[in-house]
């Protein structure tokens, strides 16, 4: 009888834990939520109803996920995104660098954009990297030369002030947590820090904390960045004034001056970011907006759809070897243009207008010859009839109220200069390496400019609702990858993670001449022998090669059926939604 009595409430308990899995399993949160599947380039849209973020790193989009369910509005969860991921993934941005940030209001229908990019220092002149009458890359990059004066903090806390309803203390909690508490170093992290091992080495020596015991870390290792946390609690306490006016700035300027540069007290303490207007263009149903320069990712996005909207891509099919030929001389012409044109917009002339005109995006596509390469890529020569009226990080956050932010920020190069101010934890960029090299150019190193972008953070619309917000990290493969991904959801009918995931492929121009085409392996030997036929050079890179980014997105679905999340592969990208 016992036993039977015992048996009869071990099958009883038996039914309540098959009752809970069933209920869980079958909830669409729980199931779309889950964490990156096995092969962790398989595509997977993750599911919100309410509220998502999608970031760079898991932990990241955590912290975001829990600045929404605890109230905050998703200017407060993207700030709170950034901080965490300067603790979780800092190796590519943090409160060393700057960034850009379109922000959309829903309540007021409105999109506007927060430049937070970096400043070139006062005593910045056109030839300051010159050495025997050559560009140095070690001053550009690896030297105290290197730092731009940072604008992440301030662009974060602007943002916080104007349209969150968090204060920094709320934002940073996260953040602290992980840079005391630490977390297991991924594939990513690992590779990454051994790929830039001399440099840390040099510029932060074998104590450095991005160093393990002298040595770079090993996937699994566990990394703690106490330095940081502490860094941050300060900021929490003293606010920003204490990076850029307090014990925090002496010591910034301290570490770059000490490494020849000349970044001063005074650049730290007179930044500002800027609030500005977005640039918009069209693409078939869809209104774009972005960043406007120093920012030249929106336009360039905007210059490369209003070309390809005069061929037929879905004809020609996915990265065929006529999609990828064409695509390829359209990045060369932009580039031309950019290197002509682009510059800080608060000292030079650029023609936003003519660049984004449907006519000129015509005449290049003109310009293009379906059968071979082109030797030469000219820039735009534009007058008043090309003006079209109608013209003007990265890390994807909507709330519950339908407010939404897409975010890029940067350090620059993985670990930026390898610069940590003593004690800090934190790594400072090396942004003056976005300048020209040509002193002639219209984006030369000058006192108090920001050089170009190639960040590229944008909002689409159908019928005035937002449904797609995207960007991505990758110097300046961003705009061309962006632009893939966009014509992969419009044109290919992909889902928002099978367009992130699907190969992809660069090419640009320096002074009119072309560069070689850069492919992932995954597209086929027969196109790329036609593309060789076809007069190209190619580069053949890694399957899933984070070179070419690392894009996060995250999709409106309609009939308000919440969203889908997309994030990338090629770096450690994660979606979180509830």
């Amino acid at each position: 009888m016992l036993n039977k009595f015992k048996y009869s409430n071990f099958s009883a308990f038996l039914l309540v834990l098959l009752s809970l899995w069933l209920i869980y399993s079958c909830s669409p949160t729980a199931k779309d939520n889950k964490a990156l599947p096995s092969d962790k380039h398989q595509p997977h849209n993750v599911y919100g109803q309410t509220g998502m973020v999608v970031a760079a790193h898991p932990l990241a989009a955590k912290a975001g996920l829990d600045m929404l369910q605890n109230g905050g509005n998703a200017v407060d969860a993207a700030v709170a995104t950034a901080f965490a991921l300067n603790a979780a993934e800092p190796f590519a941005s943090g409160i060393g660098g700057g960034g850009f940030m379109v922000i959309y209001l829903a309540k007021e229908k409105k999109v506007t954009v927060i430049n937070f990019r970096e400043k070139a220092p006062s005593g910045a002149f056109p030839e300051m990297f010159k050495i025997g009458g050559e560009s140095s890359v070690e001053l550009r990059r690896e030297h105290g030369l290197s730092v731009a004066v940072p604008g992440a903090l301030a662009g974060w806390n602007y943002a916080l002030n104007k349209y969150g309803t968090k204060n920094l203390n709320d934002v940073i909690k996260k953040a602290v947590d992980i840079a005391e508490q630490g977390f297991e170093l991924s594939d990513t992290f690992s590779k990454i820090n051994k790929d830039e091992y001399e440099k840390l080495l040099k510029n932060s020596g074998e104590e450095s904390n991005y160093l393990n015991d002298g040595f770079p870390y090993e996937p699994g290792d566990v990394f703690r960045n106490p330095e940081l946390a502490n860094t941050f609690k300060s900021i929490a306490s003293n606010g920003i004034e204490e990076f850029y006016q307090g014990d925090i700035a002496k010591k910034i300027v301290k570490a770059i001056q000490d490494l020849g540069g000349i970044l001063s007290f005074e650049d730290l303490s007179s930044f500002q970011p800027i609030e500005q207007e977005p640039i918009k263009g069209t693409y078939e149903d869809y209104t774009l907006y972005s960043i406007a320069p120093p920012g030249s990712g929106g336009l360039h996005i905007i210059q490369l759809l209003n070309i390809i909207e005069n061929w037929p891509v879905q004809k020609w099919g996915f990265n065929s070897a006529a999609y990828i030929h064409h695509l390829s001389e359209a990045f060369r012409f932009v580039f031309a243009d950019r290197a002509r044109y682009l510059g800080d917009p608060e000292f030079v002339s650029i023609p936003v207008s003519p660049l984004l005109s449907k006519k000129y995006g015509a005449r290049i596509a003109q310009q293009i010859n379906p059968n071979r390469s082109l030797h030469n890529y000219p820039y735009g020569e534009f007058d008043e009839k090309d003006n079209d009226k109608e013209s003007t990080t990265h890390l994807c956050v909507r709330d519950k109220e339908g407010n939404i932010v897409s975010l890029t920020q940067s350090i620059n190069h993985f670990f930026g200069s390898g610069i940590i101010p003593q004690g800090t934890g934190f790594l400072l960029n090396n942004h003056m390496d976005d300048f020209s090299r040509d002193p002639e150019s219209a984006n030369a190193p000058r006192l108090n400019r920001r050089p170009v972008s190639s960040m590229g953070p944008l909002i689409v619309f159908k019928d005035n609702e937002p449904v797609l917000v995207l960007g991505s990290p990758g110097g300046t493969r961003i705009f061309p990858s962006l632009t893939q991904i966009i014509i992969n959801i419009f044109n290919f009918k992909m889902n928002l993670d099978e367009a992130i995931e699907a190969p992809r492929f660069f090419s640009y121009s320096v002074s009119g001449e072309p560069r070689n085409i850069y492919l992932e392996s995954r597209i086929s030997f027969e196109v790329r022998q036609t593309l060789e036929s076809m007069g190209h050079t190619l580069t053949i890179r890694e399957d899933y090669d984070n070179y070419f980014g690392g894009a996060q997105g995250l999709m409106i679905l309609p009939r308000k059926r919440g969203m889908h999340g997309g994030a990338d592969s090629r770096r450690d990208g994660y979606g979180a939604g509830y």
